[in-house]
């Protein structure tokens, strides 16, 4: 009977040790998570009732949830930031002259990104990026450095174009790859401007690469849409893929 007993003592003191040691990690996580969740506030000041727990005593669950209750109010008052949004992306199937995205607002966004990867499905082609499906050529106009299959630099300049310029090859140019990145400064009252970078690759021997600005001479229209458009038909070929961000 004696060992009995020292059995069942020693069994309820190992039980005991193990709901402490359970309790105990408890805490040291509640401690992880609250830590975690201050360090991203950042600046942001934690307020209301925010209880501490010592060890031995008893955490009650009143307690957990008023602390809870205090990061979530600190986490949901964090100012929000606006920062550049994926609003628009695109993978063309099929071989197409244009490509309209719309439900833009300029005004509010401010800035656009448009970045594009066309497998290009026709030789001699250029990108244009035509605003609220303005087509009329004298409403935009562009001055670039141009590098073409090796040659020197030379000066690329219109006061007449299909749109904003976005890449291509010109009309040396042959089938390939054009890659190409654009931002549009978008708010209205002013002349919109755009800055480019764009390459093209068919091969060693063929191949151009651009960097310029284009501009858009209407001040008064709120943008609300961009035509990604090409000056030979179907020449955005299947495989393409179009991205457009939003600084929201």
């Amino acid at each position: 009977m004696k060992g009995i007993k020292i059995l069942q003592q020693k069994l309820r003191n190992g039980l005991m040790l193990f709901l402490q040691d359970i309790t105990k990690g408890f805490r040291i996580g509640i401690g992880i998570v609250l830590a975690l969740a201050t360090a991203g506030i950042f600046a942001v000041a934690v307020t209301g009732t925010f209880n501490t727990f010592s060890s031995g005593s008893v955490m009650k669950s009143a307690d957990i949830n008023a602390n809870f209750a205090s990061l979530k109010t600190a986490i949901e008052g964090i100012p929000t930031q606006k920062a550049m949004r994926l609003i628009y992306e695109t993978d063309v199937t099929s071989a197409t002259t244009s490509v309209n995205i719309t439900g833009l607002d300029g005004d509010n966004d401010l800035d656009y990104i448009v970045i594009t990867r066309i497998v290009n499905g026709n030789p001699n082609m250029d990108y244009f990026l035509q605003l609220n499906s303005d087509t009329n050529s004298g409403n935009y106009g562009k001055r670039a450095m141009a590098h073409t299959d090796g040659t020197a630099y030379i000066n690329n300049f219109s006061n007449s174009e299909m749109g904003l310029y976005a890449g291509g090859h010109g009309s040396a140019g042959s089938n390939g790859i054009s890659f190409s990145k654009l931002e549009i400064y978008a708010k209205s009252g002013t002349m919109r401007f755009s800055i480019y970078r764009s390459g093209h690759f068919t091969s060693t021997t063929s191949w151009s690469n651009h960097a310029g600005y284009g501009w858009w001479t209407n001040t008064a229209s709120n943008i609300t849409s961009m035509t990604l458009t090409t000056n030979v038909a179907n020449a955005i070929g299947a495989g393409s893929h179009i991205e457009v961000w939003a600084r929201r």
